[in-house]
């Protein structure tokens, strides 16, 4: 098949063998994947990833076959798949708590990813989309999952809330406020020149993570307030640790939210996400896609490996 490989030589799209599919996976021919930065910081080897990787972990498409250990799925079958895996054997995932594991692999860094004709993915992480809904929006399920976490924060219908950052990630997390009942919230950009009002707001939840950032964002909430970290910056970020105390601030780090809520959301209209996706590009035209990207946060690209 015909893959984008990112391997010590480089990142080009060649054709590797398909994927061997073990009793418990599912095979899924992709229809379309998305790009998300975590795949370009791989590609520029800022994030270690095996050798000989092939990129991309967020994508829909069709079930081509499935393991004897894999039931509920068959060739044909409309799905998505959540890339992270937990890893099935510490003591959290033993007591079904496999959403906090910390241990956990990822497509497109430890097993080959998305960025391909076919992926192999364990049953467990693959989820089927009802038959209304597009391609494009199951291929969108990862980052509606990764904003959906924000609900696991104990944020409150009526509290005065701020996020921050204006990009695509923030807008989508608004959104999904707005389907839970918390409306009213400010979507700030800093880039705009207009300081962010102190004490003004009884959560802040951050989406572009910078010493600046943090500390606008322990000024802007309450005493008592709460801040919602959501990046996955791998860089330190400083804090001041004397006004965190002195304000009694929480500060809340949230991972995912259930991935068939996610699905459940964009299928049912709850959310509307069309306007935040963008076009859809062949393999081939990956080294122009990944420097866009760099700069351009508005929409989010896919690959279409069938072009």
């Amino acid at each position: 098949m015909r893959a984008i490989i990112k391997s010590n030589q480089g990142v080009a799209v060649r054709e590797v063998d398909a994927p061997r599919v073990r009793e418990t996976d599912v095979l899924v021919r992709v229809k379309l994947a998305g790009l998300c930065r975590t795949d370009v910081f791989v590609a520029e080897g800022r994030i270690p990833a095996k050798s000989d990787v092939v990129l991309g972990h967020e994508f829909s498409g069709i079930v081509e076959a499935a393991g004897k250990n894999a039931p509920g799925f068959a060739r044909g079958d409309r799905v998505t798949a959540m890339p992270v895996l937990p890893c099935g054997r510490c003591a959290l995932c033993s007591a079904g708590a496999q959403d906090k594991c910390q241990a956990t692999t990822m497509l497109g860094i430890d097993h080959d990813g998305a960025f391909g004709e076919l992926v192999a993915v364990p049953v467990s992480a693959v989820h089927k989309i009802p038959d209304a809904m597009s391609f494009r929006l199951a291929a969108y399920s990862e980052p509606v999952a990764a904003a959906l976490s924000v609900m696991k924060a104990g944020l409150k219908a009526g509290q005065r809330g701020v996020i921050y950052g204006n990009n695509r990630f923030s807008h989508l997390i608004n959104r999904i406020l707005k389907a839970y009942s918390l409306d009213g919230v400010t979507v700030f950009d800093p880039a705009a020149g207009i300081p962010l009002r102190e004490g003004a707001y009884d959560f802040a939840i951050e989406t572009l993570a910078t010493d600046k950032a943090m500390h606008e964002l322990m000024l802007a909430v309450v005493p008592g307030g709460k801040i919602v970290l959501k990046s996955r910056k791998h860089e330190p970020v400083g804090i001041s640790l004397a006004l965190a105390v002195k304000k009694e601030i929480t500060l809340t780090a949230v991972n995912y939210g259930d991935f068939g809520e996610a699905i459940r959301l964009m299928a049912e209209g709850l959310i509307q996400v069309d306007d935040l996706l963008g076009p859809e590009h062949p393999l081939e035209e990956f080294a122009a896609v990944f420097e866009r990207s760099k700069t351009l946060e508005t929409q989010k690209v896919f690959f279409n490996p069938g072009a």
